[in-house]
């Protein structure tokens, strides 16, 4: 071998090394392996074989790759020439070389032309050994990994047992451990009812789909899986669950695939089971993932055990620990059994879903203790409003439900709700204190559907907060419509940015006395291919509650900062500045920081260049989480304002607290300006306040000459609005942030 060989085989062998050292499993470590293989030795296709199974391969398009051919090669005896066929090229002659020790895998290259020399043999020789050693570390630490994550999980139910946590949520511990162990589809603990001991009902569950919640809530002993493991008091596996004797229709109808059960003790008697299932077809359970499912279960024994008595223990599985109104789950099951007795009458049920008004801000307040104590009275109030026949359950939070049974008109429960709603509304005396809460309260009335019926009365529920909280509302079908709306347009949202139809529109922030552009603040716009443009307000509510915001405001920020270098080097003034929405959802990532300076850094824009508008009712939440998180952002250089300033309460509070550099004055303030002089008291006491602190005020919202007028006057800096340009495309706004066009000082605007 030359020195210019061994130096190049030393320095492949090396990258390999590193290659497939670097990666976070077995399976990206072969993905790697065979890349750094084909592209060590300049092969057409290579292919990483595991016995019978093809590993990973390219050369070959997408799930065409010749699997029957390779395994033919790797089983030839080691002399004898084979070859694969390889797209464009026909058949190829192929190399292979042993991956580990077990004779099991092999790393197979197929290259035309002149075959590998021994140099080029040695180093995928080489290169396949130290493959194997990768993927052999790599699945140990990861079996580590899962050994480490199952003893923090059995610590973690101990310490909840030992503390007395409430059972359900050591129930619901044990539940989404035995899922997250197993890596099943779904899993749920079930217990013998003990007024009904033939039956099972379903006390801690995760992953079930909602289409067969209310189905499965409550079964007889003798069915499914559960219930051999109970009658048998051993642990039951079913990998192939339909053809099960003890397979339920509904589950194999879902396409169910694999079950395995465990019994549940409480001093040796069984009282109920573990149950894990799973949709993946071919899913075998091992003796140690049974070994597993037998220790988890034994923990759901030791804290069902540590609970003392059955009844006890089912009392707290299926009420509130709080309130001691029933929890979701008996509320389920007894709007089920109340929609089975419906089959029978022409009566219906009704399901009234209250939510209640102005709580968060009194839990935030006036501290979780208070919070408390209010949810106990509001839930002695409801239960006092309802027949002895009727069902009041916490569902969480401040969420609550009613369930009426055999009403014969709807008016019988819009009745109960405003006496719900009335009763509610009386003050609260919580420690000489005063409390004020309400309730918006949905109604669903029918016959069948427990889950629907809830999902209905939710829906109303939302409609009545929207028509001014304090009022109940009965579901429409066209509630369900609009749902779906908002359910497509969220699917749509998704994708808005991949599909290239998101912008940022522009508008100039101007100095008020002499009309000079000095920044732009960067508006989100959706051109949306069926409803035209749409603006922030209709989706941006949504992007926040389904954490779309997260993804949006990252564009944003990129697209913005990319934008004003682009600017800047065109020629734009160095002192141009860039304000851009930062809402709460994003200010409560902890992500945040290095997004912000990935944006900053990737576009290699001046940090004081940026700055970050939060409204101040965010800033009300007045955490330290919140105050850590704008000083980071502060430490990068970006500056922050408060957007919609004058609107909130304890405004000077929260300015003493936060790092604020800018105040924007809400557009109310500067609506009357123009109306006279007795109008602009709390306009001047927001530039004075401005004033005092240092900090630039900018008026929104300007659109006539007369506001802008007495905005000057009053001593105000800085201002936007319609009366100085309307948001539009970069390239709309560039001529004005070049200089080749003034900022329009006057002449109104109407808004679209």
């Amino acid at each position: 071998m030359t020195v210019r060989a061994a130096s190049w085989s030393t320095q492949q062998l090396a990258e390999f090394v590193a290659a497939v050292s670097s990666v976070a499993d077995a399976d990206l470590a072969a993905r790697a392996g065979v890349e750094r293989v084909a592209e060590a030795l300049d092969a057409d296709a290579v292919a990483l074989m595991y016995g019978e199974r093809l590993a990973y391969a390219i050369g070959w398009p997408a799930g065409a790759t010749p699997v029957d051919a390779i395994r033919a090669a790797v089983a030839a005896d080691l002399d004898d020439e084979h070859v694969v066929p390889v797209p464009g090229l026909g058949y190829v002659p192929i190399t292979r070389a042993e991956v580990g020790e077990d004779g099991d895998a092999y790393l197979v290259v197929a290259r035309e032309g002149e075959p590998p020399d021994a140099e080029e043999k040695g180093l995928l020789r080489a290169m396949a050994r130290t493959l194997g050693l990768a993927m052999h570390n790599h699945q140990v630490v990861s079996a580590l990994r899962e050994r480490q994550r199952l003893l923090e999980g059995l610590s973690e139910i101990q310490r909840a047992i030992a503390l007395r946590e409430p059972l359900h949520q050591v129930l619901n511990t044990i539940v989404g451990l035995a899922q997250e162990i197993l890596g099943d589809d779904q899993a749920a603990l079930m217990l013998r009812d003990p007024a009904d001991p033939d039956s099972l009902i379903v006390a801690a569950s995760t992953g079930v789909p909602q289409e067969l919640e209310d189905r499965v809530q409550r079964r007889r002993i003798d069915e499914g899986i559960g219930g051999r493991a109970v009658l048998e008091d051993r642990l039951i596996v079913a990998e192939r669950y339909a053809e099960s004797s003890a397979a339920m229709s509904l589950f194999v109808k879902a396409g169910l695939a694999s079950a395995m059960a465990a019994p549940v003790h409480i001093e040796g008697d069984v009282v109920g089971c573990l149950l894990v299932s799973s949709y993946r077809h071919g899913l075998q359970y091992t003796p140690a993932d049974q070994n597993l499912l037998i220790t988890i279960a034994q923990q759901a024994s030791l804290a069902l055990t540590d609970a003392r008595i059955v009844s006890d223990m089912v009392h707290q599985a299926l009420h509130d620990p709080l309130t001691g109104m029933p929890n979701r789950a008996l509320f389920g099951d007894r709007l089920a059994h109340a929609l089975q007795r419906t089959e029978r009458t022409t009566s219906e049920v009704a399901v009234l879903f209250v939510d209640l008004d102005r709580f968060k801000p009194v839990n935030d307040s006036l501290g979780h203790a208070v919070g408390d104590e209010v949810l106990c009275v509001v839930a002695e109030r409801i239960s006092g409003c309802l027949r002895e026949s009727d069902t009041a359950a916490r569902l969480g939070g401040d969420e609550f439900a009613v369930l009426l049974e055999e009403i014969d008109t709807q008016a019988e429960a819009t009745t109960l709700a405003q006496r719900i709603i009335d009763t509610v509304a009386a003050p609260i005396v919580i420690d000489g204190r005063h409390v004020f809460v309400g309730a918006s309260i949905g109604i669903a009335t029918g016959q069948r559907g427990a889950e629907d019926l809830l999902r209905k009365a939710d829906l109303a529920m939302y409609r009545a907060k929207a028509d001014g909280r304090g009022r109940s509302v009965l579901f429409e079908p066209r509630m369900q419509g609009q749902a779906l709306e908002r359910l497509e347009l969220e699917i749509e949202l998704r994708g808005a940015i991949e599909r290239a139809e998101m912008e940022l529109f522009y508008q100039p922030i101007v100095v008020l006395d002499s009309g000079a552009l000095h920044g732009v603040e960067a508006l989100l716009r959706w051109h949306h291919p069926e409803r035209g443009l749409v603006g922030p307000a209709d989706f941006i509510p949504l992007a926040e509650e389904t954490g779309l915001i997260i993804e949006i405001g990252w564009w944003v920020l990129e697209t913005a900062c990319r934008q004003l270098a682009a600017w800047h080097g065109a020629g734009a003034q160095r002192d141009l500045t860039m304000n851009v929405n930062l809402s709460g959802r994003q200010l409560e990532d902890p992500g945040l920081h290095s997004t912000v300076a990935d944006a900053l850094s990737h576009a290699a824009v001046d940090e004081g260049s940026l700055i970050l508008e939060i409204t101040e009712t965010v800033l009300m939440h007045d955490t330290d989480a919140t105050i850590e998180r704008l000083r980071a952002l502060r430490a990068l250089g970006v500056r922050l304002a408060v957007d919609d300033f004058g609107t909130g309460y304890s405004s000077l509070r929260y300015l003493n607290r936060f790092p604020i550099d800018v105040l924007k004055m809400a557009s109310p303030f500067v609506e009357p300006l123009d109306a006279g002089s007795e109008r602009r008291s709390l306009a001047q006491t927001i530039v004075s306040l401005g004033s005092n602190l240092g900090l630039p005020v900018i008026a929104e919202g300007i659109e006539r000459p007369e506001q802008h007028a007495a905005l000057v006057a009053l001593g105000c800096e800085l201002g936007q609005g319609y009366h100085f340009g309307r948001p539009v495309p970069a390239a709309e706004i560039e001529p004005q942030i070049l200089g080749k066009r003034p900022a329009n000082g006057g002449g109104s605007h109407t808004r679209s």
